[in-house]
């Protein structure tokens, strides 16, 4: 047998495992494997009701701010283990009551502006009479979560008197409020209590009539701040927003 006879057979190989392999290209898809999505668990709470409304203790003035409902709009990233949690913190404004320097009256409006979503993590857990006994739910989670907040100040008035601060009266950097507690995620749920200690940062933009930016952190700013609410899971999946 000659060499150009052997070498027939091994041409055609190499011939239609490259013409396989040119097809295979030519259609991807049609075969690939598709890359699973990561895992996105809608859930919904409520903050704040009637036996304990969402409320920040101010410790330089010892006076505490009442808000109105708000919510805690977010995803779990799976079912077990430990997993990112991340979501949106929405608290309406309210009208807070001080008294400075102990002897001045001073109203003031409050806002909370969230300095982007809320992260962090959560561990799973399992077992209404184990884990999730405190929670009295089939599931719930250990979390840690950061929430960053400016906190805006306007109409403010001292003795019953305006004080001019301006339009962008708020914290030159957002607050960190980081909130560790065991939650239920799923329903029917008891609402949680949870707390929080947190440092108010120096604020910047208080220019009515003069610059009080200094003034009202020297009020209102430091450590030792606390916020406190209940946390009522509204949604955990079904229902509830992607």
């Amino acid at each position: 047998m000659s060499v150009l006879t052997r070498a027939v057979p091994l041409l055609l190989v190499l011939a239609l495992t490259a013409f396989s392999l040119g097809a295979a290209e030519a259609a991807p898809g049609e075969n690939a494997v598709e890359p699973q999505a990561a895992t996105s668990i809608p859930f919904g709470f409520t903050l704040g009701d009637a036996q304990q409304p969402t409320t920040s203790h101010v410790a330089k003035l010892g006076s505490d701010i009442a808000f109105p409902p708000g919510t805690f709009d977010g995803a779990l990233g799976g079912l077990t283990s430990t997993v990112p949690i991340t979501g949106k913190l929405a608290i309406p404004a309210t009208n807070g009551y001080f008294v400075a320097f102990r002897f001045m009256a001073t109203t003031g409006r409050v806002e909370i502006i969230p300095d982007g979503d809320a992260t962090g993590t959560a561990t799973v857990h399992t077992g209404k009479d184990k884990d999730c006994k405190a929670t009295q739910t089939n599931i719930c989670a250990d979390t840690d979560v950061t929430a960053k907040v400016f906190i805006k100040l306007s109409d403010v008035e001292v003795d019953g008197k305006a004080l001019a601060v301006g339009p962008d009266c708020r914290t030159a950097q957002p607050a960190a409020v980081t909130i560790k507690a065991l939650v239920p995620i799923s329903l029917p749920a008891p609402p949680v209590k949870v707390t929080s200690t947190f440092t108010t940062p120096a604020f910047a933009g208080c220019v009515g009539h003069e610059d009080l930016s200094r003034l009202l952190t020297g009020l209102v700013s430091g450590p030792g701040n606390t916020f406190v609410s209940n946390l009522t899971l509204r949604c955990f999946s079904t229902g509830c927003k992607a």
